[in-house]
């Protein structure tokens, strides 16, 4: 090989998989309130948790729950997020 290539700069080895997780605000609600979310896909669609109907109905139900938040609780739930992605969330939720 040239000289160039021997004696060229070494690049930093970086991971190639970043462990963790991005927390939005959707995901903190899930979490924090996920038995009220399905709880309305059951009633709504009568679609069992658990079963393959029900993932029809999640994004939906979600959104709904999102909507009846007030805007104190939803800026609550954004700070929460970047909480959660900054350091790491509860254990209880890892």
């Amino acid at each position: 090989k040239t000289w160039l290539f021997n004696n060229k700069r070494k690049k930093e080895r970086r991971d190639m998989i970043k462990y963790g997780r991005r927390w939005t605000p959707r995901m903190v609600i899930y979490q924090q309130k996920w038995e009220e979310v399905l709880k309305r896909i059951e009633d709504e669609s009568r679609a069992k948790p658990g079963g393959c109907g029900m993932f029809k109905h999640y994004q939906a139900a979600v959104k709904r729950v999102m909507a009846e938040l007030s805007d104190n609780e939803l800026e609550k739930v954004k700070e929460t997020a970047k909480e959660w992605f900054n350091n790491f969330p509860p254990p209880k939720i890892q």
